[in-house]
């Protein structure tokens, strides 16, 4: 029963250090953020991985969740203007931004975990960082198109195109190749077989 508790300690603790770890490479990387509607090329989601290949699925899930809550609330996701400008289209738009944008788009990236052997297996390594990015760029586009298809508008486009090609497919793209670059070297190091 004790090693039981220090074990589920260890994981709660890992999570913990890895969503603060994931939110400082977050606001880093929106520092320097090409993109003034959101979205960075950052390599915030590594952690996330790194938690649901060392811990699993259900880690994976939680880690990811709390990252997309705590974002949303650096991000000011629930400020006045965002607040506002959403409310006079439907109240209903907003809490579909806060789950599509946040609680779906980071949650998801926890389904990495469904590699069991990713931290001996390069290409189960590779397919949970594939997945993930997946997931959450679709999470992100579907958001684009119910939500944010104003700015479709104003680039004059097609609000599928604008959201699932022009504005989310480069940064999460580049954020995917940058995490698993960066994944690979730890991979490759046997840098995430550490014990808490």
């Amino acid at each position: 029963m004790k090693q039981q508790q220090q074990q589920q300690t260890r994981i709660i603790t890992e999570i913990a250090i890895m969503v603060a770890i994931a939110l400082v490479f977050d606001v880093i990387a929106g520092l320097f953020s090409p993109f003034k509607y959101g979205g960075s090329i950052s390599p915030a989601m590594l952690p996330i991985f790194f938690v649901a290949y060392r811990r699993g699925l259900k880690p994976g899930l939680v880690a990811g969740f709390l990252f997309g809550i705590l974002q949303a609330l650096l991000a000011e996701a629930l400020g006045y203007g965002v607040f506002a400008y959403i409310i006079d289209n439907g109240w209903w738009k907003f809490m579909l931004m806060f789950l599509l944008d946040y609680g779906v788009a980071f949650t998801v990236l926890g389904f990495a975990g469904l590699f069991k052997n990713a931290l001996t297996d390069r290409k189960s390594f590779i397919l949970g960082i594939a997945l993930g990015s997946f997931l959450r760029y679709l999470s992100h586009s579907f958001s684009g198109v119910l939500i944010w298809s104003y700015y479709a508008d104003l680039a004059n486009m097609n609000p599928w195109f604008y959201s699932f090609i022009a504005y989310n497919l480069p940064y999460m793209a580049a954020s995917f190749i940058f995490c698993l670059v960066v994944g690979l070297v730890f991979f490759e190091r046997r840098l995430l077989n550490y014990n808490l």
